[in-house]
């Protein structure tokens, strides 16, 4: 079985994230697909744009300088708006450029809508698979657009791409909308990591958040009230939250690398289940995946994971 190596971003570890030249990297270099994630701007247009605000280490306005903090709500501007901006470098000066280092410069890329790389896309001389993040806060509902509202446009605005597409995010309702409207869609349900869900520090490779948030959600988990699972919590299902997305619905699952082993994937291909795999960016982590036979992994480094597939 084939593994498809979809380029997180597009990139993200080679070219600036979400921009037209990232995705045009992902088309060239023969990757199976692409995972991004979108946004609706405030005249309803589904935009490609990781945070829900303008993320000021990679955002330049028109005077050439770099954004400083607070900046807008992505749902709060327009698209004529947010492509006065430009995302095509780093900011030098900040964490995100110490932790991208290879990342090139393209100056002069704008916020893209799901339109454009979709005809990107569509270039690709093999198949080539959008995974689409619908990017909701499940926590704050007004830092972003409403999840059915993002569902209903993006579906439009993919139309026969469908077919091409899977659809992946943590805010579940978003997900669950899709599969209403779009019953032959695939959606992939993303989760948290299982550490954060547990008793105890969770592991630092699991980027738990700070502990006043992690405790609300575990009590959320524990509870069956959790908001980004639209009545599908993992404690309604046999504490299995593998139970929980075939029961929403769900053709796959879509979990941090940490949470994957032999036993979840033994579970997650006895319910039927798709399997991926996000953020894997070390060689060794990538061999063992594609060893317990996933369906896909997501990378910022799809050029280490060619390798990785190829034995090297």
């Amino acid at each position: 079985m084939t593994v498809l190596n979809i380029a997180h971003r597009g990139g993200a570890a080679l070219y600036p994230e979400n921009t037209l030249a990232a995705f045009r990297y992902a088309v060239a270099r023969g990757c199976g697909g692409a995972e991004l994630d979108v946004q609706l701007s405030k005249d309803g247009e589904v935009v490609v744009y990781h945070d829900y605000r303008l993320k000021p280490e990679i955002t330049r306005g028109p005077d050439g300088r770099f954004l400083a903090r607070p900046t807008p709500r992505i749902k709060d501007m327009t698209l004529a708006e947010l492509r006065a901006f430009d995302i095509g470098r780093c900011d030098p000066a900040s964490e995100y450029a110490r932790t991208h280092p290879d990342v090139r410069a393209v100056d002069g890329e704008r916020i893209p809508t799901l339109a454009q790389v979709i005809a990107i896309a569509r270039s690709a001389s093999k198949p080539f698979h959008l995974f689409v993040e619908l990017k909701t806060s499940f926590a704050d509902r007004d830092l972003s657009a409403d999840p059915r509202a993002l569902a209903d446009a993006t579906v439009k605005v993919l139309g026969d791409y469908l077919d091409r597409t899977v659809f992946v995010g943590f805010d579940w309702p978003g997900l669950l909308r899709v599969k209403e409207i779009a019953p032959q869609a695939a959606c992939w349900f993303t989760t948290l990591a299982a550490s954060w869900f547990r008793d105890g520090v969770p592991p630092a490779e699991d980027d738990p958040p700070a502990e006043a948030a992690l405790l609300m959600l575990r009590h959320w988990a524990a509870s069956g009230t959790s908001p980004w699972a639209g009545g599908f919590d993992a404690v309604k299902h046999e504490g299995s939250i593998r139970r929980a997305i075939k029961a929403a619905g769900g053709q796959g699952w879509f979990p941090t690398l940490t949470d994957i082993d032999a036993a979840t994937v033994a579970e997650a291909r006895s319910l039927g289940l798709k399997l991926g795999a996000w953020t894997v960016d070390d060689p060794a982590q990538m061999k063992r995946l594609v060893a317990l036979g996933l369906d896909a992994i997501c990378t910022d480094r799809p050029d280490l994971l060619a390798k990785a597939m190829q034995g090297g």
